[in-house]
């Protein structure tokens, strides 16, 4: 990427592949969702709330969420893009957003978060390797406003992301307990720490 004007096409495809991927998983195309990470799935690693792995069990894992009634809306604001060659790094803002009913009322669960993903240049085109966030603070709303009731947390809930874990369980999903988030710093420093690392190494 010697030219600026190259760094700012490489930036450009990064963006709009880094949007249309979680559009994509939002509108259930799975093919397309899928064509946008690396053709060779060992390659890939999905570290998320609810899974832990390469792309096609990601696949399937949300083909699953969506016919099992649990629908997710995504948010991305792809912010920085690191360029190195071949690869790049990207960090955006995000937010998660999942509707369910507790107790015959509808309710939103909203987390909010950051989103990390390497990515390489695949035959010209850039495709994603990995995808994690950094858990930020979440919340659960009613969608019309009333209180709450019967919601409690165990005591050492991560506060970066207590509501999701509390909605995605009571789906059945088993929540992962060590994912990044703001009220761990220092698995925020060491993620993207590692991230870094990858980038640089050539």
């Amino acid at each position: 990427m010697a030219s600026s004007t190259n760094r700012a096409m490489a930036e450009v495809e990064i963006r709009s592949l880094l949007v249309r991927e979680r559009y994509y998983r939002d509108t259930s195309q799975w093919n397309k969702l899928r064509a946008c990470y690396h053709p060779d799935a060992s390659k890939t690693n999905i570290d998320i709330s609810w899974f832990q792995g390469d792309i096609d069990g990601f696949v399937i894992g949300s083909q699953g969420m969506v016919t099992g009634g649990t629908g997710a809306m995504h948010t991305i604001c792809p912010i920085d893009i690191h360029l190195n060659g071949t690869r790049a790094l990207s960090e955006s803002t995000g937010s998660i957003s999942i509707r369910f009913q507790h107790s015959g009322i509808e309710y939103d669960c909203v987390s909010f978060t950051r989103f990390i993903s390497c990515l390489e240049l695949v035959r010209d085109e850039w495709k994603l390797l990995s995808l994690q966030a950094i858990y930020d603070r979440d919340t659960i709303v009613p969608v019309v406003p009333r209180e709450l009731q019967d919601v409690s947390f165990v005591q050492d809930a991560r506060q970066s992301y207590k509501c999701i874990d509390w909605a995605l369980s009571r789906k059945g999903f088993k929540i992962k307990q060590d994912l990044p988030g703001t009220d761990k710093p220092a698995m925020c420093e060491r993620l993207m720490k590692e991230r870094l690392d990858w980038l640089n190494m050539q």
